[in-house]
């Protein structure tokens, strides 16, 4: 079986997993709610807001910060929204893990990092 093959047969594993279905199902539910979507996609972009200052050294305001946290407060009074974003995070551990496990005996390149230390 190719490698090409494997990583199918993987990604057809997570589609059918417990916790991809769980997260397709109530990401389909806030989607469908147009207000529920609305209050997610402005957190979200706000986080993604204050993420791009940071990683681009500029300082975050503290209105900023509690506009985040306004936001983060009101979203989590939706029991969906909040349930989204415990799935969605879930999701990530797992992708991430999956990358962990696929990536870390591999050895690439030819410069060592370490010696020039």
């Amino acid at each position: 079986m190719s490698v090409y093959d494997k990583a199918h047969r993987l990604a057809r594993s997570i589609r059918e997993s417990d916790e991809y279905n769980e997260y397709q199902k109530i990401r389909s539910k806030v989607l469908n709610d147009e207000k529920a979507a609305k209050m997610l996609k402005d957190y979200q972009q706000q986080e993604i807001n204050i993420q791009t200052k940071t990683l681009s050294g500029k300082e975050i305001s503290e209105e900023e910060k509690k506009k985040l946290e306004n936001l983060l407060k009101i979203i989590e009074l939706n029991q969906d929204i909040k349930t989204y974003l415990e799935k969605e995070h879930r999701m990530n551990i797992l992708i991430n893990d999956l990358q962990k496990i696929l990536f870390a005996d591999l050895e690439m390149g030819i410069y060592d990092f370490a010696e020039e230390m």
